[in-house]
Formats: C-alpha cells, sequence, structure tokens
C-alpha cells in the first residue's frame, strides 16, 4: 500500500499521510510533516489506488498509460518564497494523481523568468542539466509563473506537450491558462480610486511584467499623474515589502493607496505599518493572489483572488487533452480575478483609522 509506504518514509501515521495527500491545502500542525510527505509522494510516483489499479489493469481505462508529467516554477528558487506558488503546486500535484498521472519533476528555476538570465549560452545549459537527470521519460509539463521568450524555446524542443499557467502571456507560444496581469492591476487601482485615493504606488516587479503595465494604464485612463517615487521595483517576498514600507514613508509626500503586485509583498507592508502606527502613515494597501495569510492578517488584506482551483484544473484538461491528440492548435483560457474587499483600504481622508497589526 502506497500510503503505508509513504507513512514509512516519513515517520508519521498512515491517517496522516492520507489527509495530507487527500487535501494538500489543509493546514499541518508541522508544515515540516506536510514538505517530506509531499516530497516522498513525488518518489515513489504515488497514485491513489483505485487511478493506479484502473490504470495498470486495464480496468475501464484500459487503453491508457500512466503519464509522467513535469512542474516547473520559474519565479524562484524554491516555492516557500512566495506561497501563492506553494499554494499552486499542491494543487497541481493532487490534480494529477487524482487523474491517474505519475508527478515527474518538479524544478524551481527563478532564471526562467529573467530576461537578464536568458542571455549566452546559461539557458542551454541550465535546461540540459535539468532533464540529463530526468530518470523517466516526460509526457508533458506543465509550467507555473512568468516565462521569458528565450527559455520558452529551450523547453519546447525538450517538451512536445507544455501547458502555461501564467499572469502574463506566452502570446500563444504554447498552451496556457491565463489570469491576465493587467486586468488584475486595472482592478486594483480602479477600487482605490473609487476610494478617493489619487496618490496610488506601485510594489512589485517592473520588468516585462503585466501588473505593472496596467498599473500605469489604470493611472493614464484615471487621469492620474505617474510620479517615479510611487514605483518600488523589487521581488516579491515579505522582507522587501517591510523595505518598500520604509520607503514610502520616508518620503515628504507618499502615496496615500499602494497597489503589491502580490499579497506576500502586501503582508510584509502591514507588518512594518504595525511597527510605525505611531508616526502616523496608514496607507490602504491592496494586493493580488488571496493566499491563505491575507485573511489572517490584522488589518484582513484586500486583494484579487486568482481563481486557483479552476487554474490547475483547466491547465490539466488542456495538456490531457493535447497529450490525447485531442487538439493541435495552441489554446488559451483566460479566467477573471476576483475582488475580495476587506479591512486594509479604506476612504482617503476617513478619520476613523483601524488597528493595524499582526
Amino acid at each position: 500500500m502506497s500510503l503505508k509506504r509513504i507513512a514509512e518514509m516519513t515517520g508519521v501515521s498512515v491517517s496522516t499521510v492520507g489527509r495530507i495527500l487527500n487535501d494538500p491545502s489543509r493546514k499541518c500542525s508541522d508544515e515540516d510533516v506536510k514538505r517530506r510527505v509531499l516530497e516522498a509522494a513525488r518518489t515513489i510516483g504515488y497514485i491513489p489506488n483505485a487511478n493506479a489499479r484502473s490504470l495498470r489493469s486495464g480496468g475501464g481505462r484500459s487503453a491508457e498509460r500512466i503519464l509522467h508529467i513535469n512542474i516547473l516554477l520559474t519565479r524562484f528558487a524554491h516555492e516557500a518564497a512566495d506561497p501563492f506558488y506553494d499554494e499552486l503546486l499542491m494543487l497541481l500535484e493532487k490534480e494529477l494523481r487524482t487523474s491517474g498521472c505519475i508527478v515527474g519533476n518538479v524544478w524551481h528555476c527563478a532564471e526562467f523568468s529573467d530576461e537578464k538570465a536568458a542571455r549566452g549560452d546559461k539557458l542551454t545549459t541550465l535546461v540540459e542539466s535539468l532533464y540529463s537527470e530526468s530518470e523517466h521519460r516526460s509526457d508533458g509539463l506543465i509550467i507555473v509563473g512568468k516565462v521569458t521568450g528565450k527559455a520558452l524555446k529551450q523547453l519546447k524542443a525538450k517538451e512536445k506537450n507544455i501547458v502555461s499557467i501564467n499572469r502574463n502571456s506566452t502570446n500563444y507560444e504554447v498552451d496556457e491558462v491565463l489570469c491576465d496581469g493587467s486586468r488584475i492591476a486595472q482592478t486594483a487601482i480602479a477600487y482605490l480610486v473609487k476610494l478617493g485615493h489619487t496618490r496610488i504606488g506601485y510594489v512589485g516587479d517592473c520588468h516585462s511584467e503585466s501588473r505593472f503595465t496596467g498599473y500605469q494604464r489604470s493611472l493614464t485612463d484615471s487621469r492620474l499623474s505617474s510620479d517615479i517615487d510611487y514605483i518600488c521595483d523589487t521581488l516579491p517576498n515579505e522582507a522587501n515589502g517591510i523595505t518598500a514600507f520604509e520607503y514610502f514613508a520616508a518620503l515628504p509626500d507618499p502615496p496615500s493607496g499602494i497597489y503589491c503586485a502580490n499579497d506576500i509583498l502586501a503582508v510584509g507592508m502591514i507588518k512594518a505599518m504595525n511597527r510605525r502606527r505611531a508616526r502616523g502613515y496608514l496607507p490602504s494597501i491592496i494586493s493580488s493572489d488571496d493566499i491563505d495569510a491575507a485573511q489572517y492578517t490584522k488589518p484582513m488584506l484586500t486583494t484579487i483572488a486568482l481563481p486557483k482551483n479552476e487554474m490547475v484544473r483547466f491547465a490539466l484538461m488542456l495538456l490531457l487533452d493535447r497529450i490525447k491528440g485531442g487538439h493541435k492548435t495552441v489554446s488559451r483560457l483566460e479566467v477573471e480575478g476576483t475582488l475580495v474587499i476587506r479591512e486594509s483600504c479604506r476612504p482617503f481622508g476617513e478619520l476613523n483609522e483601524p488597528e493595524y497589526y499582526i
């Protein structure tokens, strides 16, 4: 029994293994246990028993074989840097196993989203090293995150079947499920403008980034001036959110509303705001992703929720259909983000200040 084997490998009970694999987004008292269980499941190529029996014995699905699917996360060297990618990865792994697929390799390569890294032979060497270490032939690849054109070209030389889950379009280079970052940003800025904010800052990546493009477009559409001092070009992590807040707080005329491209940046900003609360700078903060932590900050974070479950299911649907020959033209499924109004945004000039703390 695979669950028993994973339990033996990780030193936890079979019931704990089952709970984690059935609902990987479930909170665990020891997150290291969850990590070990998921890694063990990848190592042994775990498939739920009902699916495994059906695939191997021919029970109703005799024409099918077990597919090995690789996953590539392009934003960070490891998923823990941004919980959004951690949450997407767990959902992906569960859907793949439920569909009778084996999770092959899970790669974290920030170089694939970096325009500077796309120069020279670095990408070629990196791609070759990834696939030279692979133990199984790949049937498909799921890319999560922004990927440069040069990187995608290298990956297409290795993989026949690719689907991308993204906020930055691949421009029909491969099948993709897109939640357009530009539209996400425009929704966020429109909400701040509705609340009366006219000095609006941006925190996040500015290089070939659709959310930054949407931020700029929204200011133009709202006839607001773009102040370079209100733009903080940074990678998304909590520490950089803290640094960004300190930067804005030191300005003589700081923005009253701030759009963070990622929730994890906003979490850092709210922490920094609590430390400086006595100094009186309490901007409205809105972000995007709706990671689990967004509802536990105080004030709770207003954000644009990405439909993660749908993005994962649609991506797998496209990939499996392409593998089976169901479609040959490059296809795109676009989903909408949803504004989730919580407590971190308030009308400009409102006197009743909320308690800012985490």
